[in-house]
């Protein structure tokens, strides 16, 4: 998530912005370095001339390297969050990129060089390899030093709210204190979870409201961090606390105390005092850009492969009369609203009454409609929504704004769902299928739950394979 302050903004892009161009920088002199090795080196003995002239070949090679190296580090997240990362994991998962980088290079682009010997596919890799990674490492060292000196001394500073109840955060207040000097938190205030309790300022911390007013603290005051000290036998107060902040995007710490009520991705981070941290996102970010690079590639051939199927059902759909396809409003991302689109399989004006979910004999729908339900053909123009980056292809299925409401009154936890892309198919849709009631949708939800905390590239073939034989089975409504 970007940093809520304008200010904090505006610097963790220009860092990212530094990071990018110290590592373009790095990928460029890597290959200027080997063209000039192979130019004065390798094609000299292998041709038996003096010297290789240049070719213009040089700055597409040089440019192409830089791009593919920034592209790869990208892609595992090294530029998320520049000013709030563990700069020994940062510097761990580069070192990962540039070992497989390295390889990969060498493969496609250094095994077919002319040369007199195959030492010299040694000595090109070696010197193409070894200027990137002290580049690399020299980058990754002095820009975190220039970062965490800039934090000390002040220059960054992240806004944080301590939520709880005045006992656990008075036995902890020490620990709080050197956790929020080591890390560059600005402690602004603290939030009461007690009924009725204590409104006397904490460690000249002034209390700043009660847990309904987290909302509009965290907006109000642009607050980055925060921290949970609830006792463990509260469980049913950490909750909802957790669900408010995973949609204002906070990052979010608690006490080790609260350990027993989660599951999933939970680190443990140590600045001063042991902290648990709450992943916002349920996967990493080379598994999450590899989901989307994979949604963008299957979505355009889909696209295109199913281009005649797509214009024949269109075509069976407005003889039946009316429009071929169908747009809904729907809530995604966040609770960001998009509009969903479908082929079209009602009868127009199914919903004049207003919302109604459907059923398996339910007669608003048209007899093409019924047909492409049963095989889910009526889902196929969503590949758009997933190529626009609306959905993906494996993902809850969203729901309308209606629906949402009522579920959320019967269980809460169904904001989670908020937290990834919706999809065209969930393991919910293929375990549990189409559901005709609130009630059922929650059912469904349960599953879809299970799908977000173990969220994988693999589980997602794994769904998308599930999915194909529900289509195949004709298993639809």
């Amino acid at each position: 998530m970007s940093p809520r302050s304008p200010r904090l903004f505006r610097v963790a892009q220009a860092w990212r912005f530094v990071y990018l161009a110290w590592d373009f920088l790095g990928g460029f002199l890597a290959y200027t370095l080997l063209y000039t090795f192979r130019k004065n080196v390798l094609e000299p003995a292998r041709f038996g001339v003096p010297e290789m002239a240049w070719d213009n070949f040089y700055l597409y090679g040089a440019l192409l390297t830089a791009g593919m190296w920034v592209s790869a580090m990208g892609l595992v997240g090294l530029y998320l969050r520049p000013l709030r990362k563990s700069r020994l994991k940062e510097l761990s998962r580069a070192l990962q990129v540039w070992m497989v980088f390295s390889v990969c290079y060498f493969i496609f682009f250094l095994l077919d060089d002319f040369v007199d010997a195959y030492s010299g596919y040694f000595k090109s890799a070696g010197l193409f390899a070894g200027t990137l990674l002290v580049w690399t490492i020299a980058g990754k060292v002095c820009l975190g030093y220039l970062i965490r000196l800039r934090i000390k001394r002040k220059k960054f500073t992240f806004p944080t709210l301590l939520i709880g109840e005045r006992s656990v955060l008075t036995q902890n207040m020490e620990g709080l204190v050197r956790h929020a000097h080591a890390s560059g938190e600005v402690l602004a205030g603290w939030i009461n979870t007690e009924e009725n309790g204590d409104k006397t300022p904490l460690n000249n911390l002034p209390m700043l409201g009660k847990a309904s007013d987290v909302k509009a603290l965290v907006e109000r005051l642009h607050v980055e961090d925060c921290i949970l000290a609830i006792p463990g036998n509260q469980h049913d107060r950490l909750t909802p606390l957790i669900l408010d902040l995973e949609i204002l995007g906070a990052r979010i710490f608690m006490l080790p105390d609260t350990y027993g009520i989660l599951s999933g991705m939970v680190d443990i981070d140590e600045h001063g005092l042991p902290l648990m941290e709450w992943h916002l996102e349920p996967m990493d970010p080379w598994q999450r850009n590899t989901k989307r690079l994979a949604d963008i590639g299957i979505s355009a051939l889909a696209l295109l492969c199913l281009s005649p199927l797509l214009l024949v059902v269109a075509f069976v759909v407005m003889r039946d009369g009316g429009p071929a396809f169908f747009r809904q409003e729907r809530l995604g991302k966040h609770a960001r609203t998009f509009k969903i689109l479908k082929f079209r399989s009602m009868h127009m004006g199914a919903e004049s009454a207003g919302p109604q979910l459907s059923s398996e004999e339910d007669p608003r729908i048209t007899g093409i409609g019924r047909f492409l339900r049963k095989y889910r053909l009526d889902e196929l123009p969503q590949f758009w929504n997933v190529l626009t980056g609306d959905m993906s292809l494996v993902g809850p299925r969203p729901e309308r704004a209606y629906f949402a409401d009522q579920i959320l009154e019967k269980a809460p936890q169904y904001r989670h769902i908020y937290k990834v892309q919706p999809g065209i198919t969930s393991w919910g849709m293929v375990r549990y299928g189409y559901a005709s009631s609130v009630d059922q949708m929650i059912r469904r939800m349960e599953y879809d739950l299970v799908y977000i905390e173990n969220m994988s590239f693999f589980n997602d073939i794994k769904v998308a394979i599930y999915t194909v034989w529900t289509v195949i089975q004709g298993r639809g409504k």
